[in-house]
């Protein structure tokens, strides 16, 4: 399973537990064109580069998977940012995926939504084909 289908799978079964989250506006690689919600924050997931490997006897045994997550909200959004993106962190450190950095909240010129890259990782064992 790629580190985007994991992470998608996870936010989208629990969606009722992040605040202000639909599962609708949950998307890997890009926004569904279809969706033109302009009342909720819209989650895209994308996958980073490969972290540290932790290898022995020649052998890969773990690899830290790295993935981001695109905060969209609309330009009139009126509730709080930073309650929604840190129930997503939370939630997310309670399955052992860990944010490792917050690029701050811009406002992209040519579609004129608030825009937040958090970025996370954990822990892939490749011996079993787990997540950690």
């Amino acid at each position: 399973m790629t580190p985007t289908a994991r992470i998608v799978g996870l936010l989208s079964d629990n969606a009722d537990h992040l605040e202000d989250i639909l599962i609708d506006n949950i998307c890997a690689y890009m926004i569904d064109e279809e969706n033109v919600d302009n009342t909720h924050p819209i989650l895209v997931v994308s996958e980073d580069n490969d972290g540290q490997r932790d290898t022995g006897n020649n052998t890969i045994l773990s690899t830290i998977k790295r993935i981001s997550i695109m905060f969209y909200y609309p330009i009139n959004f009126d509730g709080d940012m930073d309650s929604i993106e840190k129930s997503v962190e939370s939630f997310l450190y309670a399955h052992g995926i860990r944010r490792y950095l917050n690029a701050g909240h811009v406002m992209t010129p040519d579609t004129k939504n608030i825009t937040n890259t958090l970025k996370f990782n954990y822990k892939k064992d490749e011996i079993t084909e787990e997540d950690n």
